[in-house]
């Protein structure tokens, strides 16, 4: 339901969960972790209120109206990938890769045009500065100046 939002806060450097499908293990972890509970499951939202843990019921299928819903409620959207990034596919975190350690591990002409290179410390996603960080990066100014 919210995969690709989970995907943006750990751009934005918040270590966040995603896949798990069974209700009581969402407000086990949450509330063993103190995190909080981002859901459309009206259900697990009531479970989670009388549990005292904070939740918040996404409204929306819209990634852009579930941005402003979380800015609403004041989440913040600092600094985006990668100074505070988390790897967006496994949620790991992502350090500064010297040139030569990502050699032969990316294509070639990758290699040959980028100098810039992170890599997830638990998953070994190897990320640099092309299209996709644009595109990302673009998105990012949208959120920041709030026009979605």
């Amino acid at each position: 339901m919210l995969g690709r939002l989970a995907r943006w806060l750990r751009l934005y450097g918040y270590d966040t969960l995603y896949g798990i499908e069974d209700d009581n293990e969402i407000l086990r972890i949450a509330e063993e972790e103190g995190r909080i509970i981002l859901t459309r499951d009206v259900e697990l939202y009531r479970q989670a209120q009388v549990r005292n843990l904070r939740a918040i019921l996404i409204t929306s299928n819209s990634f852009e109206e579930q941005v402003k819903q979380l800015m609403m409620e004041r989440v913040e959207f600092s600094e985006l990938f990668p100074e505070n990034a988390r790897c967006p596919k496994c949620n790991g975190v992502i350090r500064s890769a010297k040139k030569e350690e990502v050699k032969g591990k990316v294509p070639e002409n990758v290699y040959n045009s980028y100098n810039e290179f992170y890599i997830c410390t638990s998953c070994g996603q190897i990320y640099w500065p092309g299209r996709q960080w644009r595109e990302m990066l673009k998105m990012d100014k949208k959120i920041k100046a709030n026009k979605l």
